[in-house]
């Protein structure tokens, strides 16, 4: 046998332990967040698994400044979560950078990671008991919260944030203009419900509506399911042609 394949049996048994810890829930190390960010109007952040959250990192209701958090020692296959609600008048928006210190890794508002659901849209099936339309300026509780993350999994309803061109940080746009403390090549995020005709102060999602709040925005940071798959079969794969050899 050649060291060239002793060395791809090695490879193939590190890669068999690594997955097996990930199955078995362990992390590797724990990962460190520092996150910059402002909502026009309120918001939360959560971090949790793909069905609920457990650890609120901060929130904030004043559109105006730009806040900072932390969290430490989070699970590498953590999802982070940013629950939003607004005053459904003159504009709505969320814009921010979120830093995984650990790994050295910056996500952007504007990146293709984001998703978003609207719960005020499933809110019969979610929990009937909820106000509907949801109010102007209520933030969900931690519960509600984890109650429409529950649902969108388990029914596959995580959406693609809306941006517009020129919503950019640097481009200083209306009503907010440039965040200080925050990327310039972060971009305003919302959800777009398609119930806006248009033709306000400000673009779609931007102008003030409700876009079937509340929202939750979230960015999965576990690995996908498939992929994990995909790296089982071919470790698999690999052992069968190490056998034949």
């Amino acid at each position: 046998m050649s060291i060239r394949t002793q060395g791809q049996r090695r490879a193939a048994r590190l890669a068999t332990l690594a997955a097996a810890a990930w199955l078995a829930g362990a992390p590797a190390f724990a990962d460190d967040w520092v996150m910059h960010m402002t909502v026009d109007n309120v918001y939360d952040v959560y971090f949790g698994n793909s069905m609920a959250t457990d650890f609120h990192a901060g929130g904030d209701s004043n559109w105006q400044t730009t806040e900072t958090w932390y969290a430490y020692g989070r699970d590498p296959a953590d999802y982070l979560y940013v629950a939003t609600a607004s005053d459904h008048v003159v504009a709505q928006g969320f814009l921010g950078d979120f830093v995984n210190t650990t790994l050295g890794a910056t996500i952007q508002t504007g990146s293709t990671v984001w998703q978003v659901f609207p719960a005020g849209k499933y809110w019969p099936q979610i929990d009937p008991g909820w106000p509907n339309p949801w109010p102007a300026w209520q933030m969900p509780t931690q519960a509600q919260v984890d109650a429409a993350i529950a649902f969108a999994t388990t029914n596959n309803l995580w959406a693609a944030p809306t941006q517009v061109p020129g919503y950019d940080n640097s481009s200083n746009p209306a009503p907010w203009g440039n965040r200080p403390g925050i990327s310039p090549t972060a971009s305003w995020i919302w959800y777009d419900s398609g119930n806006d005709p248009g033709g306000g102060t400000y673009p779609v999602p931007f102008n003030g509506f409700n876009h079937d709040e509340f929202l939750v925005f979230r960015v999965p940071n576990a690995p996908e399911p498939s992929a994990l798959a995909a790296t089982l079969i071919g470790l698999a794969t690999l052992r069968r042609r190490e056998r034949a050899a």
